[in-house]
């Protein structure tokens, strides 16, 4: 590299960096300020790359060159290419981020107010203190896990499991509101994550899907939690062909409007939409049958 070179790569070196201090006024406080940061590295690309696309792509390209900064390099490297190609992205990603903060900041006022502090929130319920008082004295996972399973009840079918499930994500996504960020995310209790991961099991395998609302959930969770080694495929399968054959099996005769009314004179709190879900119908169906039945 000549002298000349040596000159051309230190000007353009120092255009970069005058580029990423634009961009990192995108980080502003107020949306004019950010607009205005946007509109100058603009100008400023154009004048010197000929696009602001192109002057993105040249410093997205030094950034992948950078060693030592590995993953993160590599992730503002991507950044900086969707940025040329969808000017405004980063501002975007701010803006959003923030709104998120904000949306999580007035969840977690909600909920101290409702509860009266952060201690009575990361405090056991009564339900958690079921298993917390069973685990008590186990000094083995085995010995825990059986103790938790005698404590209470387990879901007597899929959905019920599924809705214990998402009943502790829940608790857990308490506790992550009102930690401190800076400290390790919370857990819950050793003998609740020990019932957690129990119903967590008979969602995904542990209990017979022997309704369509069961089957409906068992699709759910292999669908969105169930991991990628294909045995959801299996389970699913086996679900599939014994919930088809007790369809299939039922008392001839029994009609949709028949089945629809049964339901809801053994479940009246049942909702319209959950009779529907267990007939595979809509609830609009659903509304329809009751109705002629009653006439």
């Amino acid at each position: 590299m000549d002298l000349f070179d040596l000159m051309s790569q230190g000007r353009e070196d120092k255009a970069l960096d005058r580029l990423e201090g634009m961009l990192a006024l995108y980080e502003s406080e107020t949306e004019a300020e950010q607009d205005e940061a946007l509109e100058r590295a603009r100008a400023f690309c154009d004048l010197e790359w000929g696009s602001y696309p192109a002057g993105l792509d040249i410093l997205a390209r030094r950034w992948a060159r950078r060693t030592g900064d590995g993953a993160e390099a590599a992730m503002q490297a991507l950044r900086l290419h969707e940025e040329g190609a969808k000017p405004g992205a980063i501002i975007r990603a701010v803006r959003l981020r923030r709104l998120r903060e904000l949306s999580r900041m007035d969840e977690r006022e909600m909920l101290i107010a409702r509860h009266g502090s952060v201690e009575a929130v990361l405090r056991p319920t009564e339900f958690e203190e079921i298993f917390v008082a069973a685990g008590e004295g186990c000094d083995t996972a085995a010995a825990l896990d059986a103790a938790v399973a005698a404590a209470h009840p387990m879901p007597a079918s899929v959905e019920a499991a599924r809705e214990e499930c998402l009943r502790w994500d829940a608790r857990l996504r308490q506790m992550e509101l009102v930690s401190d960020t800076e400290t390790l995310p919370p857990a819950l209790p050793p003998a609740c994550a020990a019932r957690r991961r129990q119903v967590e099991a008979a969602w995904g395998r542990g209990r017979p899907a022997v309704t369509i609302a069961d089957f409906s959930a068992r699709l759910e969770f292999w669908s969105g939690r169930g991991g990628d080694d294909c045995s959801g495929y299996g389970i699913l399968v086996a679900d599939f062909q014994a919930l088809s054959k007790a369809l299939s099996t039922r008392a001839p005769g029994q009609s949709t409007k028949d089945r629809a009314r049964a339901l809801k004179q053994a479940n009246p709190e049942w909702s319209l939409a959950r009779i529907g879900k267990e007939l595979g119908i809509s609830r609009q169906a659903v509304h329809k049958h009751l109705k002629a039945s009653t006439k």
